[in-house]
């Protein structure tokens, strides 16, 4: 597949992410608390943002930016959060690439505890 005018080498594929749902159960309380459930793991391309796009991350308020190449998935949206490595990442956007449902490129983020 041609990504970007580029050849794409599925072997690129190497960083092992965790695909993961928001859950929305209700405490003792009857109050809301999330949690996560996975969805499944995946190989991934993972690039940190770098550069130019680094100002670029940090003018929308994006810590530690990245952008992964994942094989395609219906199941995502931008509810979704990706592990790496017991790290949480927010998806900012999901990506279809060329609407050839083969691969889809997410922009994510470093989740901020709190």
């Amino acid at each position: 597949m041609i990504l970007n005018g580029k050849p794409t080498n599925p072997g690129q594929l190497r960083t092992r992410i965790t695909l993961k749902r928001r859950v929305v159960n209700k405490d003792a309380g009857g109050f809301p608390s999330v949690s996560t459930e996975t969805i499944t793991q995946v190989l991934s391309r993972w690039k940190n943002v770098h550069g130019s796009e680094v100002w670029a991350a940090e003018v929308a308020q994006a810590q530690q930016a990245a952008t992964v190449l994942i094989r395609y998935r219906s199941d995502l949206d931008e509810t979704c959060l990706v592990d790496k490595g017991g790290q949480l990442f927010e998806i900012v956007s999901i990506d279809n690439i060329e609407e050839r449902s083969e691969y889809i490129e997410l922009k994510v983020k470093r989740t901020v505890p709190g």
